[in-house]
């Protein structure tokens, strides 16, 4: 029985226990002891609803269910902090925790707001396991602390209490992420109105789930979010107050990260700019790579498919995350969400908003968010990542372009995402190639080449296309795999070339007809599609160059542009220079490089075969009239184009033969002219592509080709251009078979038209190649002699001939002369023939002898020329017709005007006369010939000399002279061809033996001449026998000569003989042996290296070369030459002079036709020893490097020169040589030569550019020392290259800096060597104005651009050096009128304000404030020691208001590291307040207020304390002055630490407010209206400003005393005025100052005391009616008052006696009042006239009145 009743009696036991406090709770008849009831017993009682006993349990229930009822009233309070604590402590027991919170929720609202905030550490901390255990009663709980955040007071951020804000309340780091997790949710709530009847249907809030909803509104309770209901909450005012509890320093910045991101986002902007404010701050420390992160951000983005899950977020939070993903290089590894952003939100959601039709700016910034991403992922996401969804990606963004309307948009679109939509478009193209652009019909590059023709959405979209364009072009640049697409691929180039000409092709099948209206060309960019990813040997993508090329005239000049250089091999390597040699065929493959040449059939195959509008054709078989089709067809379709094709085709044609032979021309800027002027002048070369042309394989292409030049030369009204010229090289480059298949010989007559031509060159191109096809043997002979006599009648009928009729008689005479010319040569003269060559030249020699016109006789010299050079003329047969010494002086006559085809006629007119022992006998021919070129020196253009020389080269020579290379343009009957390069056959003449001899003498002789013109032109001569027939024995054995004469020339005043001479050098080193070679370097090196001449003529380096001035480079002028010849001393190798010289020349006339194809730098360095004299000599490469940035243009340029023909690649060999080129240039930037010193600082700025600092680190410290010496250089122009300079680094410093961490280690560096320099003395410190203005413009720029890690270790020395600075570069002129203020009507104050004002504006100041910005803790500490010392030390006003400011600004923007040192700086201004300067003194007084906020109390009560001994112990006013700044500063700037030592500073300001110093007195009178609300404050601090006021009214210095008589009077005056009577309390403090005040002398202004006397004997009854004593100390000072004799003080003196008397009323003072009155009545009425008594006596009764 007993184990059966032991339960039953701890049952019974525990309800008589509840029954007694239901006892207890029931007999309470009050409120108030029900409530001390339940503060004792309703925790233990809910205790027992753990018990085991369900009769206890609802025993319980019962009594809570009373309790219930009774609590109802607000006034009843509830132990909340006891049931929070037992809720917390029993997390097993549901109903102990669901009544626990019950009555913690009734009462938390009931008790004071101090003890709601007792509960909050109680609270929050274990919340997370509190919610964990029960989310139903965790839900109450965060509802609960939300009801709390609102009446917490958040310390300042940053500060300690912030700091220390999450151990205050108890979180731990579940807790705290618990809560950052729930406030960003509830940032995200918005509470949704069910319409449905159904109380379980899903609730759509974005970004929120289901169970998220329902625990943020209390388990669904409708009142949760209702303010007007008790217990409800206002869900913005909380989501504002939990947006600022996430900045605090409750979270860290991993925890308040997304809270933030929501909160930034919000609609509302009191949550949105708290939320942009904590996100600034976090997303520095946020790490976007995080995989996790990235993955939290696309599910929020998302939301959950899943029932109950999250739905996506809003569009605004949407487009925040989209711009995170954007910064995210790991959100590009997530594809498939890339690709359902596009899909899901561009592509339906563009559909869904146009369905709407309103496209808002938010969906606008929308769409911009989501082209951000994807062109984000793009640029950075890897191939890998892309490659499964780009192609979707590409079909849903052409998707959302294309529903715009395509190609032409239809309607009104956001054009700017149309743009992006192309941009992103090829960047996805170009990450994914593989999958999107090379499929077979290249549909996607097809799309875009017809967007870009037809688009008509405006320029900016166009260039979107145009970089889509440019996105892809890289990726078609590799070899294609799939022969299909690389079909297409050319079929799209090349209809986008064609599309819009007049014949354009069909559109392109399977994709965009073309039928829309062409908007724009699409040419320039196929063009650059073929140069860039096609290479140089596809015939087609030269075809659409020269198709580019060929619409000059209408067509854009980018489109011209690039069509040339797609042709030019030079520029298209340079175009492809950065494509990968291991992208080419594998070694030992049969395929040609990139950057090999077309061949040469299938080139003019494709062009003339083709029909252009696809790849694969079949080609045409007539052999009878193929070439003749082939033509026809062409100039059908593309008649433009004609001109361009047979150009370049020619230059193909001749490549290839010349690659044949391994005759090699380099590939440079100047390849075409460099392979023109090698085919005119070189016979080996012409040999080569002779023997090329024989090859049958090229017949059909050749004839194609020369036909084709044919049909242009005999176009009617067609200008020429450059198919004449090609036809006739043609013409005498390829075989007679060619011509043959060409149907040229059987249409020769067709160029008869052209012979008649107006157009001359038309009209010589035409009657050369007459000459050619008329005399081949195949000729119809009847056609021939024909067309002779038809000829020949044109030209007999040049009498009477004007107009056309005369260029048809000019024509027809040049014609004939070629004609007999070459039958002549071809050995095919007859009978008939000589009958017509003789009525020819008795026509040609009357034109010669008659004619004035310069038409005519132009055709005559020509003739004469031609029949000369194959000796169809002879001296004897000119004879017959005219004297030939009589033709000689005719033609001369023409060459006299520097006719150079007169000149060239009479060199080879030469070629005819037999030489004779002794020319000097004057019936010579040749010698006559040979004084009347001779005499042509007088010419005064230089370039007729190269044409005079050459003809003397003819005349000395004759056929063995290489300049006549080019005019034997037909084989000779006997010419053999058993070997390729087999000597030719030339016409057999006199022949020259002795000749050359003399002629090169008297050349060698006329260089000696002093006579200008004859100099000039001997050197020119001897340039162009060394040129034309060096290889003689005669000029080989005077080389020694040719090398003493040029010497002598190079000594010349005029250029072009320097220059000449300098070239004919070269061309001396060149054509000698080895062993001459060398013997004409040591003869060279010694004429220059002593002054021991060895050979006639020698120079040293002292020999003017210019007159003064004549060569205006400023001190010292110098020449070309000097230069040259002290670089190669330099070097080491005298032998590089030859060289150099020969590169150097820079006059015009080497640029000239004349002058390049002969001298120019083709020909130059073709010695294989080059690269071994380079590698000898690596010093070459400083002092050359230095010399190409000579200040002399012509040095420049030279060296320019030299360095590009040595200098293959010039990058790789400045970074080989770096260091020695750099440590020469330093050496050379401080030589005594003003050039040097100006060339260096130039070379080293350009040396420096582009490179890595890390090439150049170690000598930045001597590059900045010297290029701050040459600052303050003494020449100007060096000057201003130091400038360059130093530009050059600070722009490589400033841009190191802006490069953030990438280059931190580099900056770092450099800001190592920089900064100390700059502030030393050869920066900030230098003397030089220049020098010092650079120093601080680059310290500012430097400060500017850099980023707080690089520049911290920096800081505290510049802080200083930049506060000195600021009075440093204060103008002068400021002190000036400063001091002089009064001469320009100005005050020193306003100018002192203006120069406050420029120092507040300062880029200084702007500089020290940024360094601040940059502090840390750490730097902090270097800092407050220099900022201590700059305080200290300034000098002048700008430097010392720039200090106070800066204390300002640690004050206000940087107080959490400026605290611990305030209380030292608010010490250190007590000394600075006393500047002299009232500017300063102010302005430091402010800064006191500033500090103060952030200064300990101790210190603050310190300051107070100095500033009244500052005001009482000092005797000037300025003291004074300053103790008021000081205190309206902090009463202004640190209110509330103000407020807080009122009772300290409150009773100072009062007293002080009543100083006599206006200002002073303004100063604490604005204090104390501040701080004190009415005349009621003064009763606060009576007993204070009395006891300050006893101290200083018996001061000796009247100003204190006044100060303090006037303060007790207005504390007397303001207690009167509060209402009642003053408090007998009151009175007895008072009273004594009061009298004592009242005592003492009268003076300025104490009537104010005796106005309060008065007030006081009103108001302060309770003091002197009960004390007697005071009583009659009242009556004792009204009577001395009144009894004063100062005349102005009596009056008030007088009233104040009947005050007192009317107020006294236990006194009978009329005996005394009578008295004084009477006295002063008598006083009046004795000392005035009986005139003026009435004014008297008004007077008297005013002082009785008084009295009375």
């Amino acid at each position: 029985m007993a184990s059966v009743s032991s339960p039953n009696a701890a049952e019974a036991r525990e309800l008589a226990l509840v029954g007694k406090v239901e006892m207890r709770i029931a007999l309470t008849d009050t409120d108030a002891k029900l409530e001390a009831i339940l503060k004792t017993y309703l925790v233990p009682l809910l205790l027992k609803l753990a018990s085991e006993n369900v009769s206890v349990r609802n025993k319980v229930i019962s009594i809570c269910q009373h309790i219930n009822t009774r609590i109802k009233p607000q006034e009843i309070k509830l132990p909340v902090a006891a049931l929070l604590k037992q809720f917390k402590e029993n997390p097993t027991v549901p109903l102990i925790r669901h009544f626990d919170i019950l009555y913690i929720q009734q009462g938390i609202s009931r008790l004071p707001i101090s003890e709601r905030l007792e509960l909050l550490p109680i609270l929050t901390r274990g919340i997370e396991l509190d919610s964990s255990n029960s989310p139903s009663h965790g839900a109450q709980l965060f509802h609960l602390l939300l009801r709390l955040l609102g009446h917490f007071k958040l310390p300042p951020r940053g500060s300690k209490e912030d700091g220390e804000l999450r151990t205050a309340l108890g979180v731990d780091d579940r807790d705290a992420k618990f809560l950052s997790h729930w406030f960003g949710k509830l940032i995200l709530l918005s509470i949704v109105r069910n319409k449905s009847s159904e109380s379980d249907a899903p609730v759509d809030c974005p970004g929120v789930s289901a169970d998220e909803y329902k625990f943020l509104t209390v388990q669904g309770k409708p009142d949760a979010w209702d303010p007007t209901v008790d217990g409800g909450l206002n869900l913005v005012e909380a989501k504002v107050i939990v947006s600022r509890f996430l900045a605090s320093g409750l979270f860290i910045d991993e925890e308040r990260f997304l809270p933030a991101l929501f909160a930034s986002a919000d609609t509302n902007s009191r949550i949105s700019d708290t939320g942009e404010d904590t996100l600034k701050r976090v997303l520095p420390t946020a790490d976007l790579e995080n995989r996790k992160l990235v993955h939290q951000l696309l599910e929020i983005y998302f939301g959950s498919q899943a029932t109950g899950g999250p739905p996506p977020v809003r569009i605004p939070l949407r487009i925040k995350i989209l711009n995170l993903l954007s910064k995210s290089v790991t959100s590009t590894t997530y594809p498939s969400y890339i690709s359902r952003i596009v899909e899901e939100d561009l592509i339906y959601g563009h559909n869904a908003q146009n369905s709407r039709t309103s496209v808002g700016r938010e969906i606008s910034k929308f769409r911009s968010a989501i082209f951000g991403l994807v062109n984000f992922a793009a640029r950075h996401g890897s191939r890998s990542d892309l490659s499964a969804v780009a192609p979707d990606l590409v079909q849903n963004l052409r998707s959302f372009i294309e529903d715009q309307g395509w190609p032409a948009p239809v309607g009104e679109h956001d054009l700017e995402l149309r743009g992006y939509g192309y941009e992103t478009i090829g960047l996805l193209a170009k990450a994914s190639p593989e999958n999107i652009l090379f499929e077979p019909k290249v549909s996607l590059l097809n799309w875009l080449f017809t967007s870009l023709g037809e688009d008509s959405s405006g320029k900016d979209v166009v260039v979107s296309i145009e970089e889509a364009l440019s996105s892809v072009l890289g990726a078609f640049t590799a070899p294609f795999k799939d022969p299909e697409t690389e079909s297409r691929f050319r079929q799209i180039l090349l209809r986008n070339t064609l599309l819009d000409r007049s014949s354009q092709p069909d559109g392109l099948d399977g994709t965009y007809s073309g039928t829309q209206k062409i908007l724009r060309s699409t040419r320039y960019v196929a063009a650059r599609f073929a140069n860039r990813c096609l290479p140089y040997h596809d015939v087609l993508a030269r075809w659409i160059n020269i198709l580019a090329m060929s619409g000059a005239a209408k067509e854009k000049h980018e489109v011209v542009e690039e069509g040339k250089k797609g042709l030019d091999p030079y520029w298209y390597k340079m175009m492809n220079a950065s494509y990968d040699s291991l992208d080419q065929a594998p070694v030992g493959a049969e395929e040609p490089d990139r950057f090999s040449f077309p061949d040469f059939d299938a080139l003019v195959e494709f062009i003339f075969e083709h029909n252009h509008d696809g790849d694969d054709v079949d080609m045409e078989t007539d052999d009878s009239t193929r070439v003749l089709n082939r033509i026809n067809r062409f100039r059908n379709q593309f008649r433009d184009a004609f001109p361009g094709v047979i150009k370049y085709c020619c230059q193909v044609f001749m490549h290839s033969a010349l690659a044949e032979k391994h005759i090699k021309i380099e590939k440079s800027a100047e390849w075409e002219r460099k392979m023109e002027t090698l085919v005119s002048t070189d016979q080996r070369a012409r040999q080569a592509i002779k023997f090329y042309a024989k090859d049958a394989n090229h017949s059909l292409s050749l004839a194609t080709l020369l036909r084709s030049a044919f049909e242009e030369l005999v176009r009617d009204n067609a200008e020429l251009r450059q198919a004449g010229e090609a036809f006739v090289d043609l013409c005498s480059l390829c075989p007679e078979f060619v011509w043959q298949s060409a149907n040229l010989i059987r249409d020769f007559r067709a160029l008869e038209p052209s012979i008649f031509s107006n157009n001359y060159p038309r009209r010589v191109a035409a009657s050369h190649t007459f000459g050619l096809l008329a005399s081949h043997q195949q000729c119809d002979g009847l056609e021939i002699q024909s067309s002779l006599s038809h000829l020949l009648q044109k030209a007999q009928a040049w009498k009477g001939a004007v107009g056309a009729e005369l260029n048809k008689a000019s024509g027809a005479t040049l014609a004939l002369g070629y004609y007999f010319s070459r039958v002549q040569w071809r050995g095919l003269m007859t009978d008939d023939i000589n009958q017509q060559l003789t009525a020819y030249l008795q026509t040609l020699f009357e034109i010669l002898k008659t004619s004035t016109d310069s038409t005519l006789k132009e055709a005559a010299h020509l003739s004469i020329e031609q029949l000369s050079l194959f000796y169809v003329l002879k001296p004897e047969t000119v004879c017959e017709y005219m004297p030939y010494a009589e033709v000689v002086d005719k033609v001369h006559e023409t060459a006299k005007t520097g006719n150079t085809k007169a000149i060239l006629a009479l060199g080879h007119l030469s070629m005819i006369t037999e030489e004779h022992d002794d020319e000097e006998t004057a019936d010579s021919y040749l010698h006559h010939v040979a004084e009347k070129l001779y005499n042509l020196h007088e010419v005064r253009q230089s370039e007729v000399q190269f044409s005079v020389g050459e003809a003397l080269s003819c005349l000395a020579s004759g056929w063995s002279s290489k300049a006549l290379g080019a005019a034997l343009d037909i084989d000779g009957p006997n010419q053999e061809h058993q070997q390729w390069d087999e000597a030719l056959h030339t016409p057999l003449g006199p022949r020259r033996e002795k000749t050359l001899a003399r002629v090169l003498q008297k050349t060698l002789n006329g260089c000696r001449n002093t006579k200008p013109s004859l100099k000039k032109a001997s050197v020119i001569w001897l340039l162009c026998f060394l040129q034309f027939c060096g290889h003689e024995p005669e000029v080989q054995k005077h080389l020694p000569d040719c090398q003493a004469a040029f010497k002598i020339c190079l000594s010349d005043r005029d250029e072009v003989v320097q220059e000449a001479a300098s070239r004919g050098l070269g061309l001396v080193y060149e054509k000698g042996d080895r062993q001459l070679k060398d013997e004409l370097v040591r003869d060279l090196v010694g004429s220059f290296s002593d002054n021991k001449p060895k050979l006639a003529g020698s120079v040293t380096t002292d020999t003017q070369l210019f007159e003064p001035g004549a060569l205006p480079t400023g001190d010292g002028s110098i020449t070309t030459y000097k230069d040259i010849l002290s670089l190669a001393s330099e070097v080491g190798d005298s032998s590089l002079v030859y060289r150099f010289m020969s590169l150097a020349a820079n006059n015009s006339i080497w640029s000239s036709r004349a002058a390049f194809g002969r001298f120019g730098l083709s020909n130059i360095f073709s010695d294989s020893s080059v690269d071994g004299y380079l590698a000898e000599n690596p010093k070459l490469y400083p002092k050359l490097y230095r010399y190409r940035f000579d200040p002399n243009p012509n040095v420049q340029r030279s060296m320019n020169d030299i360095w590009n023909a040595l200098v293959k690649d010039s990058s790789s060999t400045i970074d080989k040589h770096f260091d020695a080129i750099m440590d020469d240039l330093l050496e050379s930037i401080l030589t005594k030569e003003w050039r040097v010193r100006q060339a260096s600082c130039a070379a080293i700025a350009d040396l420096v550019q582009g490179r890595t600092p890390d090439k150049y680190e170690k000598y930045l410290s001597q590059v900045w020392d010297k290029c701050f010496k040459v600052l303050d250089d003494i020449k100007d122009s060096v000057r201003v290259a130091a400038a360059s300079l130093a530009r050059v680094l600070t722009g490589i410093l400033t841009r190191s800096l802006e490069a953030g961490e990438s280059s931190m280690k580099n900056a770092s560096a450099m800001l190592e060597h920089v900064l100390p320099f700059l502030l030393s003395t050869s920066g900030l410190e230098s003397s030089a104005g220049d020098v010092q203005t650079f120093a601080l413009t680059t310290l500012l720029q430097i400060i500017k651009k850099s980023n707080g890690k690089t520049l911290r270790p920096f800081i505290p020395e510049l802080v200083e050096r930049l506060l000195g600075l600021l009075s440093l570069l204060e103008p002068q002129a400021v002190n000036y009128i400063h001091l002089n203020a009064s001469k320009y009507n100005l005050t020193e104050q306003k100018i002192d304000d203006m120069r406050l004002a420029s120092v507040r504006g300062s880029p200084l100041m702007e500089s020290i404030e940024r360094c601040l910005d940059l502090v840390d803790e750490d730097t902090m500490k270097q800092l407050v020691p220099r900022i201590e010392s700059a305080i200290k030390n300034a000098v002048g006003l700008p430097s010392k208001v720039g200090c106070s400011r800066i204390l300002v600004t640690l004050s206000t923007r940087h107080s959490f590291l400026f605290t611990p040192y305030a209380d030292s700086f608010l010490k250190l201004i007590e000394k600075s307040i006393h500047d002299r300067n009232e500017t300063v003194s102010s302005s430091y007084g402010a800064a006191a207020g500033y500090v103060a906020r952030v200064a300990s109390e101790k210190q603050i009560l310190a300051t107070a304390a100095f500033c009244k001994r500052l005001y009482f112990e000092s005797d000037d006013d300025r003291s004074r002055l300053a103790a008021g700044d000081i205190v309206f500063a902090m009463s202004k700037h640190a209110a509330d630490r103000f407020t807080a030592l009122a009772a300290t500073l409150l009773p100072f300001v009062f007293v002080a407010k009543h100083d006599s110093h206006p200002h002073v007195r303004q100063l604490f009178a604005d204090t104390w209206a501040e701080h004190a609300a009415g005349p009621r404050a003064v009763l606060l601090y009576v007993a204070e400003i009395v006891a300050l006021v006893l101290l200083y009214l018996d001061s000796p210095r009247w100003v204190l005393k006044h100060t303090a008589a006037r303060a007790v009077a207005d504390a007397v005056v303001s207690m009167a005025a509060a209402g009642d009577d003053i408090s007998r309390q009151n009175a007895e403090i008072v009273w004594p100052a009061l009298d004592k005040a009242m005592s003492g002398k009268t003076w300025e202004g104490k009537e104010v005391v005796l106005e309060a006397f008065g007030k006081f004997v009103e108001k302060g009854r309770l003091l002197w009616s009960v004390d007697k004593r005071v009583g009659v100390q009242v009556q004792k000072v009204a009577v001395r008052e009144a009894k004063r004799q100062n005349k102005a003080y009596r009056p008030f003196a007088l009233r104040a006696l009947g005050q007192v008397a009317r107020v006294r009323d236990d006194l009978d003072m009329s005996e005394v009042v009578c008295e004084i009155v009477g006295g002063v009545v008598e006083e009046l009425v004795g000392n005035e006239e009986d005139g003026d008594k009435m004014e008297i006596d008004g007077r008297e009764d005013t002082a009785k009145d008084s009295a009375t």
